[in-house]
């Protein structure tokens, strides 16, 4: 929860995830750089309270009693029990975790490249897919083009491309068309957080042979 992130969500984002209108998966990503950012954590609060000032002077609107009846038993209702997360679950932040401790993503890493393993969300949308990446320490990624909107946030250590270097918390936004080719720190493995709504697409020649690896599988 540091205050060194360089890389933020727009304020666009902030707005409409503070208005309760960005879909699920860049919902998902947003909230987890909020756990790092103290910087974004006070703009979306200043939006939240523009948000509530209008609300207060819009005019109320009727409802049957049984939508009423149905939203208070709701939140009379208990949390379900969920089992015992583990140091490393409760060190995620909590959109994360809770995805994780909700059995929601697979338990098992998948080996996608040499140097880097997934791990799926299930999010109960079909726009993104959102999973886990992560990097070996020092491991390069094959060199790839986006096909479609990424968002990514860094859960842990740091990568960098011909960019930039990223680290903890920071909030990326790929859009089509950019191509790089980003490499894991030497000090330690690097997990990312990321939503893709297209597969990514190897620039190597040789790229087609792993495009059944590639593909996405939004859920």
């Amino acid at each position: 929860m540091n205050n060194m992130t360089h890389f933020h969500p727009d304020e666009i984002m902030l707005l409409e995830f503070s208005a309760g209108t960005l879909a699920t998966a860049p919902s998902i990503c947003v909230s987890a750089h909020l756990h790092f950012c103290s910087q974004c954590r006070a703009q979306l609060l200043r939006l939240d309270q523009v948000g509530s000032h209008l609300l207060s002077e819009a005019e109320p609107l009727e409802v049957e009693d049984d939508v009423f009846d149905a939203v208070m038993a709701k939140l009379d209702s208990p949390a379900e029990s969920q089992p015992e997360a583990s140091k490393s679950r409760r060190d995620y932040p909590f959109s994360v975790g809770k995805l994780i401790n909700n059995n929601l993503v697979s338990q098992t890493w998948k080996r996608l490249s040499g140097s880097v393993d997934v791990a799926r969300f299930e999010t109960g949308q079909n726009d993104f897919e959102v999973a886990l990446h992560k990097i070996c320490a020092g491991g390069k990624t094959p060199k790839h083009d986006h096909q479609g909107l990424e968002y990514t946030v860094v859960l842990k250590g740091s990568f960098s491309d011909e960019s930039a270097v990223y680290r903890e918390g920071d909030f990326l936004v790929r859009q089509p068309g950019d191509v790089h080719q980003p490499m894991g720190a030497q000090n330690g493995e690097c997990i990312c957080l990321s939503a893709l709504s297209a597969p990514i697409k190897l620039t190597n020649p040789l790229g087609f042979l792993m495009k059944p690896w590639l593909r996405i599988n939004p859920m």
